[in-house]
């Protein structure tokens, strides 16, 4: 009796193995629970909505999807496919979830176009890893194992097949059995588990959310990741490829966009600090993840920014300045700031559309007198500067190549020692008046410095990568002080506007340190607030006009601000901002469809509906939600500013613009 269920168990596990390595929906089975699996565990990090059951159809359909071909292939080609493809999806899986953890956004495909760039990000990359994260890769090798294991198996089989040959009918029929049916279901049922969950969702809640494509989450709970991607090569391809032109009445209601635009930007004409400091040289300081929240604030009781905390008394300051960059961090920072012009949803400007028209600061300024500078002590190329910058119009950019590497930190060179060699390059060029936008780097992702520049005693938060962001901070505060007396000893402290700001958000998501640090309990209005808040300070001549400003204002405003104060008109300039520095009010106007105008603050929900998200009162002192009736209008407006931007920026309107105006 023993010897007969031996015998039987030998048969079956034979025959399953066998059935295995030859029946293709097995192999493909095996493939698509890995994946869901994966799926659900991505989403779960994402925490923007959550799986659904139309989320679980459409990964379920884009998995059959991207695999049903494998069933045409033979046991051995099929087995090394299935394999392959598990990691490759899981590649794919890992590297959404670490750029997500960065961006709070997902890979495109412009952003593929930049992957140049990741060599240079390796020290981010490994400090956003996280132990669990094997998860994404534990199927691997007992997918490749059985890989390996069916092209021994059938190593056998194939040889002896070869000395067959099967009558021609058979052959058809087979194919026929085995394959062409198998793969026409998988694929039908793929296409079906994916098109109707997105039509349906796209005629209810998702109504209108694939026209304008201002943020991309939204999308994602719509198509789910594979989906998304598909998506957005679809969309990338359609934009470059085989889009349909503007239609005259698109481009009209963009320039008409800008000519009401225009209204709110003349108002500072009318108003006394036009053109009073007009022919003073301009220094702008664009510091790496510097954020508000560390303004003011003590750690160990020592100030982390002791140097800027005193400037505000010496400068304008904008406690509520915002960035607004998106995928494009720091490139999107500069675009911003000297060319008031939103950033695209995906990708960066810089790298996509280096070679369109624009309406920048140092092109500007150079059409008055100025010479125009940049400076950035890295590699020319990383975010395409060389060809961007000189499509803006510099005299030069000053790159890695014309600093010493006498303070290494971090990336690159140390920001006391960039300053100091900015102030000389700057004094060695000896034209007056000058512009000139310096970049730095120190307080870069992770913000790993030298033991000997940690100069403050973090306490519990010692060893976290906050305690390391307030470190980097502080370094950078000491290097602002350093370049005050620097731009002094050589008599430009009095004759230059000096504007600083940060670019964009350190990328910190653990609440639990902002508590720590800041000795409270961090809502969710403050989460979003804190995110975006960046400081700004204008330091002018003789210390004029000090003092802070509450005004709600964003990067985009930079600009308009500058040209403000040099009394240069906006009349045939195409600006989405407005200055800081006028009566005029308009929104501070986010990527993500959100905004806020001082008086209310509008965070989107992750369904990308206006009537889902949360409206916040910021009146009177306390802030509060309130009904999301308060900021429908604000986000409606919201949404057309990003769409003007937008067409304006991909099909580089401002050229088209200039020639119906007649100016070449």
């Amino acid at each position: 009796m023993l010897s007969k269920m031996r015998s039987f168990a030998g048969v079956w596990l034979s025959r399953s193995w066998s059935a295995l390595g030859t029946w293709p929906i097995w192999g493909i089975a095996l493939l698509v629970a890995s994946i869901l699996y994966k799926l659900n565990e991505l989403d779960h990090q994402f925490n923007v909505g959550g799986m659904n059951y139309w989320k679980w159809a459409v990964n379920l359909g884009a998995t059959l999807l991207v695999s049903f071909w494998t069933i045409f292939q033979g046991v051995r080609a099929r087995a090394v496919s299935l394999a392959v493809l598990d990691l490759a999806l899981s590649f794919l899986i890992f590297a959404d979830l670490i750029y997500f953890r960065y961006f709070k956004d997902f890979i495109s495909v412009p952003v593929l176009l930049q992957a140049g760039q990741v060599g240079e990000l390796q020290d981010s990359i490994w400090s956003l890893m996280r132990p669990g994260d094997w998860i994404y890769f534990v199927d691997l090798p007992f997918a490749f194992v059985l890989a390996g294991w069916i092209l021994w198996k059938n190593s056998a089989k194939r040889a002896l097949a070869k000395q067959r040959t099967p009558q021609f009918s058979r052959s058809r029929i087979g194919f026929l059995w085995r394959k062409l049916l198998p793969a026409s279901l998988v694929f039908v049922v793929g296409w079906a588990l994916v098109y109707y969950p997105v039509e349906e969702q796209k005629n209810g809640w998702a109504r209108g959310l694939f026209v304008g494509n201002w943020w991309n989450v939204p999308i994602y709970n719509v198509t789910g990741l594979l989906g998304f991607h598909g998506y957005d090569a679809y969309r990338y391809a359609n934009e470059h490829w085989f889009g349909a032109k503007l239609s005259e009445e698109q481009i009209l209601e963009t320039k008409n966009w800008f000519a009401d635009r225009r209204q709110l930007q003349k108002q500072a004409e009318s108003e006394s600090l036009f053109g009073q400091y007009a022919g003073k040289n301009v220094l702008i300081i664009q510091a790496e993840a510097f954020q508000t929240f560390v303004i003011g604030q003590s750690i160990g009781g020592e100030e982390i920014t002791p140097n800027l905390n005193r400037l505000i008394g010496q400068s304008i300051y904008f406690p509520n300045f915002y960035h607004q960059t998106a995928q494009g961090r720091t490139s999107d920072a500069d675009f911003l700031t000297s060319c008031s012009m939103h950033p695209l949803p995906t990708g960066s400007v810089f790298i996509r559309f280096a070679g369109n028209e624009f309406d920048c600061a140092p092109g500007i300024l150079k059409s008055k007198g100025y010479g125009a500078t940049v400076h950035h002590a890295y590699d020319g190329s990383f975010w395409n500067r060389n060809n961007m910058y000189h499509n803006m119009n510099y005299d030069q950019f000053y790159n890695l190549k014309d600093y010493r590497i006498d303070e290494p930190i971090g990336w690159s060179l140390g920001d006391e020692s960039f300053f100091h060699q900015t102030v000389e390059q700057l004094k060695e060029r000896g034209q007056s008046p000058f512009y000139a936008l310096s970049i730095t780097l120190s307080s870069h992702h992770p913000f790993k410095l030298p033991s000997v520049n940690q100069e403050l005693k973090t306490g519990e938060l010692d060893g976290t990568i906050m305690g390391d962001y307030v470190q980097a901070a502080h370094y950078v505060d000491a290097a602002v002080g350093k370049l005050v007396s620097d731009l002094q000893d050589e008599g430009l402290w009095d004759n230059t506007i000096v504007m600083f700001y940060g670019d964009h958000d350190n990328s910190v998501y653990d609440w639990n340190l902002y508590e720590k640090l800041l000795g409270n309990p961090i809502s969710e209005l403050d989460k979003d607030r804190i995110v975006r808040q960046v400081p700004f300070f204008i330091h002018l001549p003789g210390d004029e006009h000090a003092g802070v400003i509450e005004k709600a204002v964003g990067q985009i405003d930079t600009t308009p601000t500058l040209m403000h104060l040099l009394g240069i008109p906006t009349d045939d300039r195409y600006f989405m901002g407005v200055s800081m520095l006028s009566q005029a009010q308009k929104s501070v106007v986010f990527r993500n469809g959100g905004f806020t105008d001082g008086r209310v603050y509008f965070v989107p929900n992750a369904d990308g509906l206006i009537e889902n998200g949360k409206c916040y009162s910021l009146e009177g002192g306390e802030a509060a939600e309130t009904d999301v009736a308060a900021c429908v209008e604000g986000a409606e407006a919201a949404k057309k500013d990003l769409n003007a931007s937008d067409l304006t920026i991909e099909n580089d309107l401002i050229s088209l613009f200039r020639e119906e105006d007649g100016n070449f």
